[in-house]
């Protein structure tokens, strides 16, 4: 019998490495041999499996793109028939884990990337538009009588407001956090 393929295992232990690498050198000085001596495995097993450092790199921002995406239908299932916009605004705008944490580090690392390497830029435009896709639906929803234009420009700022508390979460700055969930809540008044 054939031996079954290693290659799904072996680009998430690599993507896994990678992330651990993000957290503990940061993205602009993680090297293939750090990636490679985290996930356990020679450097030519990252190259066979996935390629070059860049091309890791897209690979992981691919996979945190299809992690937002399971997580928007996630938090869509659970949302309640009324108060969907307040349920969601509490939603994206709470103060996590430690988990929550390095999820937000790692991924403004692979952000910061957009700019050098096209397919995270896609990536990310590809998380943007789903946000505001999402966010807008919602308000329309509750606010059905709101101009399109004006609940558009709403789901931009809760998006930016979202960005901003993100970049928060790892100073530790929850009154800041706090206040960017309350300023996106206002702006959702301005749709009445």
């Amino acid at each position: 019998m054939a031996r079954p393929s290693m290659a799904a295992q072996r680009t998430e232990e690599i993507l896994d490495a990678l992330e651990a690498c993000i957290l503990k050198y940061g993205i602009q000085t993680t090297s293939l041999e750090n990636i490679a001596e985290t996930a356990g495995v020679k450097r030519t097993i990252l190259r066979h499996y996935i390629g070059n450092r860049d091309d890791i790199i897209c690979a992981l921002s691919t996979r945190l793109r299809t992690r937002y995406s399971e997580q928007w239908q996630q938090v869509l299932c659970w949302l309640p028939s009324t108060n969907k916009v307040e349920s969601i605004i509490d939603a994206l705008f709470t103060v996590g884990s430690q988990e929550r944490i390095n999820a937000t580090i790692i991924g403004e690392a692979i952000f910061s990337e957009a700019k050098r390497l096209p397919a995270i830029k896609q990536d990310q435009a590809n998380i943007m538009d789903e946000f505001i896709t999402i966010i807008s639906d919602v308000l329309r929803d509750e606010y059905p009588g709101a101009d399109a234009d004006k609940v558009e420009l709403v789901a931009h700022g809760i998006y930016a407001n979202y960005l901003l508390s993100e970049s928060f979460l790892p100073l530790t700055l929850v009154d800041q956090v706090y206040k960017l969930k309350a300023a996106s809540k206002l702006l959702c008044t301005t749709l009445t």
